[in-house]
């Protein structure tokens, strides 16, 4: 049986829910995930371990913008010996979005 309070919630998510908003997250979900698999294998992680690490950029997407990520990425890079300039991570996040967008547009 349905109760009060979840056919409410149920009727607020309907009218509340944003096609547009829902793949803009995907997108950027994607993406942080390619730069977390990109930044993992530039550091030479074995599988296991980056594919822990490309959740955890994941992750970090969803609590932070786009500029969270291209730090944290930037600095892991260094701090493991990879020389990369912020502008060249900012570059690949970009040339990752553009691919993300890709993968998600043909899944429908």
């Amino acid at each position: 049986m349905t109760t009060e309070v979840e056919t409410i919630a149920r009727r607020a998510t309907m009218h509340h829910w944003c096609p547009e908003a829902d793949t803009r997250d995907s997108i950027l979900a994607r993406r942080n995930a390619l730069a977390g698999l990109w930044a993992g294998r530039l550091m030479q992680m074995r599988d296991d371990t980056l594919s822990i690490y490309a959740a955890e950029v994941h992750a970090s997407g969803t609590m932070s913008g786009s500029e969270a990520i291209v730090q944290k990425l930037w600095y892991d890079l260094n701090r493991a010996g990879v020389p990369i300039s912020r502008d060249a991570v900012m570059s690949k996040m970009g040339e990752l979005h553009r691919d993300a967008m890709g993968q998600l547009s043909g899944t429908d």
